[in-house]
């Protein structure tokens, strides 16, 4: 993820990628990896819970969380390959 965060605003400041009209997609895909991090995190704190033996959740919740993780990056790929805006 660091990389991958680092060589975009690379792009974005040095090459210019972004800049200007019809790139609001790259802003729309900057939220959708910012809701990828917050996941991640999220992640991180069902895990400690996990280990100590406090979760409060069901296997149907934990299931259905899991592929929240599917559709935020099948929206930013989409958001790269078609540019819709």
């Amino acid at each position: 993820m660091g990389p991958a965060l680092v060589l975009g605003v690379v792009l974005w400041l040095v090459y210019g990628v972004g800049r200007g009209p019809g790139n609001a997609w790259l802003y729309a895909n900057l939220g959708v990896v910012l809701l990828a991090g917050g996941y991640h995190i999220a992640c991180a704190s069902l895990l400690r819970a996990f280990e100590a033996g406090s979760n409060r959740r069901s296997d149907r919740w934990h299931r259905v969380f899991n592929e929240a993780s599917v559709l935020l990056f099948a929206a930013a790929v989409v958001l790269v390959v078609v540019k819709p805006f």
